[in-house]
């Protein structure tokens, strides 16, 4: 400030200067010491107060607002971080509550393979493959998770370019129905239960069934014509929910018709009334997705009459997309990834499926240590072996995680081998890192004693058992 106005005033000066002695000059003034002071002094200092106080009055009030804002910031602030102590005082004080929930099946796909072998990879330390088809903005090959697979599902199968006009949507399309694809016999298994429970449970829909086409198909005739005229008593079943978790970024217009599509592909391949299909779009940021995945976990589990799909999906396989980060980031990594649950409430029963793990959501759980020990369950085994049982849902590349970690499990003395970071091998698609992280828990080998740990959810935990044993075989605890 003090520097523009010095600038001023030597302008000004040198200006009025020149002026004046022109002037003087031109009209053979003798000046006098007084006019001197008057013309080269005092004149110059007037005009440049009355040039710089309009710019003067708007920097006071400008400072003046935002010293106002400042202040308002901190007591915002201090609010917050009181409001933050009171909710973590009333979580201890607070009883643990459990969740109980079945999963009948579960699949996961990354460029590393499905399932168990992803984990086996991430174990290995498997990097990033040289992607032959994107290019950074020097027009060389950049580093990506590209799952090949997909690329000749988009040829095979082929997308609606009108419904879905980015490479990005026709490649999470893709791997949805992948997914759906794992899970064709619990479908199979779940829409003749809800055939069934129709037929004893709801008149409406029982007449909607006995006009379906599905019931009366050359290859229905005989079994479902016994049915419809003879219902037996099964566990009632009103509802599928699917449930679609996609990065926030990819809200649009598309997802209405993508779900009326959904609907009539359930509706046609498993021969269900639209009516007890229900689809919903989740679209998440990366610091609520995992939060997102918690409260969607306790809703399914007061569900007693309705089964639930989750399918998390994300790809960030695009050239167009990937433009606009290389502004920002040079050595951009995209990936593409996802995962699926088939899950129920605790006292759901499906005839034909059993539960190949027990789910239980434990919140408000303050003491990692005492909670192992209230469950009985000894880590001492599994430090003596160099197998990992601690998942890491965050990227522990900061100070401050590691140093929340470390505390989490003070009482805990693991090694690096115990541990894996599934994040590490996400790239920068990070919007649903955490929740893949979470549902790849469940693909650990049997008779291990998993750990995986979240800062976003410090209490709460997600315990996997395995349910095809009588003995504790394999508990998954997310935080």
């Amino acid at each position: 400030m003090i520097k523009r106005i010095i600038q001023t005033f030597i302008v000004l000066s040198i200006i009025n200067t020149a002026l004046v002695i022109y002037y003087w000059r031109d009209i053979q003034y003798n000046p006098s010491n007084m006019d001197f002071l008057l013309y080269f002094g005092i004149l110059p200092l007037l005009i440049c107060l009355l040039l710089l106080t309009p710019y003067s009055i708007y920097k006071a009030v400008k400072f003046y607002k935002q010293r106002q804002q400042e202040q308002k910031d901190r007591a915002h602030k201090s609010l917050q971080v009181q409001q933050q102590k009171l909710e973590n005082k009333e979580e201890l004080d607070q009883a643990i509550e459990n969740y109980k929930l079945n999963i009948f099946s579960a699949a996961a796909w990354h460029s590393f393979g499905e399932n168990a072998e992803i984990l086996q990879h991430m174990k290995q330390f498997k990097s990033p493959e040289l992607d032959s088809e994107l290019l950074n903005r020097f027009g060389l090959p950049i580093l990506t998770y590209r799952i090949h697979a997909v690329d000749r599902l988009l040829e095979e199968n082929g997308t609606n370019e009108e419904m879905l006009p980015t490479l990005r949507e026709q490649r999470i399309q893709q791997l949805i129905q992948q997914q759906l694809e794992q899970h064709e016999e619990s479908l199979s298994l779940i829409s003749e239960q809800l055939k069934r429970s129709a037929l004893f449970y709801d008149h409406e829909l029982a007449y909607q069934y006995r006009m379906h086409p599905g019931w009366i198909q050359e290859n229905y005739c005989e079994d479902e014509g016994n049915i419809a005229s003879n219902p037996i008593v099964v566990s009632r079943l009103n509802r599928l929910n699917l449930h679609i978790l996609l990065a926030d970024h990819m809200t649009g217009k598309w997802s209405d018709p993508y779900q009326e599509q959904l609907i009539s592909q359930i509706q046609q391949q498993y021969a269900l009334l639209s009516a007890q299909i229900h689809i919903k779009f989740h679209f998440l940021s990366a610091d609520r997705a995992y939060s997102a995945l918690l409260e969607l976990l306790q809703e399914i589990s007061g569900q007693s009459h309705e089964i639930s799909l989750i399918i998390m999906a994300d790809s960030e396989i695009d050239q167009d997309y990937l433009d606009q980060q290389f502004w920002q980031n040079e050595d951009y990594i995209a990936a593409e990834y996802t995962a699926s649950w088939c899950l129920s409430a605790h006292d759901l029963q499906v005839e034909g499926m059993m539960p190949s793990r027990i789910l239980t959501l434990s919140k408000y759980v303050t003491e990692l240590y005492a909670y192992l020990g209230q469950n009985r369950i000894d880590l001492s085994s599994l430090l003596k072996q160099a197998h990992p049982f601690l998942v890491l849902l965050d990227e522990a590349t900061q100070s401050k995680t590691m140093k929340k970690i470390q505390e989490k499990f003070k009482n805990i003395d693991f090694e690096p081998e115990h541990a894996i970071y599934p994040q590490s091998y996400l790239g920068y698609t990070q919007q649903l890192a955490a929740v893949f992280a979470a549902m790849l828990s469940l693909h650990l080998y049997n008779n291990v004693i998993t750990i995986s740990y979240s800062t976003q959810q410090e209490s709460s935990y997600l315990c996997f058992k395995n349910k095809e044993s009588d003995q504790l075989n394999e508990i998954s605890l997310v935080t």
